[in-house]
């Protein structure tokens, strides 16, 4: 023990325990303040080894420490310098605590002196910080949308949840220190945290904004809430950054079925306008001749004039039949009521059957006919249909060509691989800017081409429908002035060799 000093009672004033021990680790001094931390009176503690006031699950290590510091340690430590310990009072209790030590000679004994402080209720409000700082992070992470803290003083972003990470394309890490308005592209609430730090904007403010813009440049449509609030002294704009991409993409989806429904009622608009022109021409030649029949106007039955309306009555007849029957072609393919048979089709004959069908028309309107075949073209395909795909583009062709032009049926590879099985004419020619819109039904400029050539517009829309359903593609060159070549595209899985096929049928014998 040693004796009382005025030095020593001085310690005896401070608010932090003192506790020295000499070189055989024994308690020599033990101040007032470490009387109330520990609950033991000095009487009970001088000369009585430091140990009593360690958990022992600690105390070897200490004493480790305490050796080794009074060996080779500094003359001083501060508590900055120093490890937490842990202490133990009478009653058993464990507390945390943290220790500053000192070399130092009291009466000439050289003892090491420790002032001790408990921490134990600090220890508790970083713990209950610690748990709250982890709610408000739960918090953050959890909510779908982006979260940014920005620095309504600088501008800058303070913290952010990963969410916003993502949204950005960029680590959390990189959003920290980034100016707010380099987060938003030209046409967002650039200034935003400078407006609300100067008054001009209060929160919670909700509003679309036209985009965010991401790491890499590109734009994304967001809508943002902020409010601004005080955070740890700090004035804070805290803004909800929601992605919109996909309600701008359904929104950008329902326009274009809008337009589509706009396109199809302009659709059946030209429709009825055509079909109403086509259906009352031959219409009015049936009702008429027949009236002229029917009342004899030209004295009895026998008159030559007879003949002549009975023809044009069955001219208009067929006519209608044509316009009925390509109606309902087309609405059959489109509620996929026609049925394919594949069959192996020999071009060269299928052609020279399609030119024996339309060469009355080619001799009528002065046409030349020529076709160039590469011998092998077999192809797999319902017959009916291919053989209606031809005629389809061959009428068009025939209607179109004036007189002393050439109308050509070319079959051979494709660029590509495959089949083309192309028609071609030296006609009028399409205009540019009606190519994108010629496959569409009932597409004909009632104005000009039905007064011209008459139909309903559905030829190459059937004929389009026909190929796709054989896996194929149809494509379109054409020159005003210098005609018009339409190339059937199928694909190589639809070629067959002559020998193949020849194989099938020798063994099917």
């Amino acid at each position: 023990m040693i004796e009382t000093s005025p030095e020593l009672a001085m310690l005896d004033a401070l608010d932090e325990g003192v506790v020295a021990i000499d070189d055989s680790y024994s308690i020599v001094f033990f101040n007032r303040s470490a009387e109330r931390m520990f609950g033991y009176s000095s009487l009970e503690l001088l000369g009585r080894p430091l140990d009593v006031l360690l958990p022992e699950a600690h105390r070897a290590a200490h004493r480790s420490q305490v050796e080794g510091f009074r060996r080779d340690g500094p003359t001083s430590r501060k508590m900055s310098q120093r490890t937490e310990v842990a202490g133990r009072r009478k009653s058993g209790e464990t507390f945390d605590a943290e220790a500053s030590i000192a070399k130092t000679t009291i009466d000439g004994r050289r003892v090491l002196m420790a002032v001790v402080r408990d921490v134990t209720r600090r220890k508790k409000a970083e713990a209950r910080l610690r748990d709250l700082e982890q709610r408000q992070r739960t918090i953050l992470e959890t909510c779908g949308d982006a979260i940014v803290l920005v620095d309504t003083e600088t501008g800058r972003v303070i913290d952010a949840n990963s969410r916003a990470g993502v949204l950005f394309g960029c680590d959390l890490s990189e959003l920290i220190g980034v100016h707010r308005d380099d987060l938003h592209s030209g046409a967002g609430p650039r200034g935003a945290a400078a407006r609300i730090r100067t008054g001009a904007e209060s929160g919670p403010e909700p509003g679309p904004v036209a985009a965010i813009r991401r790491r890499d440049g590109t734009l994304v449509p967001v809508e943002v809430t902020h409010r601004v609030t005080d955070i740890e002294g700090r004035s804070t704009l805290v803004e909800f950054v929601r992605d919109i991409s996909y309600h701008k993409e359904r929104e950008r989806e329902l326009v274009e079925a809008r337009e589509a429904a706009r396109l199809a009622n302009e659709s059946k608009t030209r429709f009825l306008a055509n079909m109403s022109h086509e259906l009352r021409t031959p219409l009015n030649a049936v009702i008429g001749m027949s009236e002229m029949i029917r009342d004899a106007f030209w004295g009895p039955l026998g008159h030559p004039k007879y003949a002549e309306y009975a023809a044009d009555i069955n001219d208009s007849g067929r006519h209608l039949l044509d316009l009925i029957n390509d109606i309902l072609d087309l609405s059959r393919i489109e509620l996929d009521k026609v049925p394919l048979r594949d069959e192996p089709i020999d071009l060269g004959e299928l052609v020279d059957q399609c030119r024996r069908t339309v060469m009355s028309l080619i001799r009528e309107r002065g046409l030349t006919w020529s076709n160039r075949m590469s011998g092998a073209e077999i192809l797999l395909g319902d017959r009916r249909a291919v053989r209606q795909m031809l005629l389809n583009l061959l009428s068009n062709a025939i209607k179109h060509t004036p007189k002393g032009g050439e109308v050509s049926v070319i079959a051979g590879p494709g660029p590509n691989g495959g089949l083309a099985l192309t028609v071609a004419d030296t006609g009028a020619g399409i205009p540019a800017d009606r190519l994108s819109t010629i496959t569409e039904p009932f597409n004909l400029d009632i104005d000009i081409s039905v007064s011209r050539q008459g139909g309903a517009g559905l030829g190459l829309t059937i004929t389009k429908r026909l190929l796709e359903r054989h896996g194929g593609e149809l494509l379109v060159d054409s020159r005003v002035g210098e005609g018009t070549t339409v190339h059937l595209m199928f694909p190589d899985e639809r070629l067959r060799s002559r020998d193949d096929v020849s194989g099938r049928r020798t063994s099917a014998e």
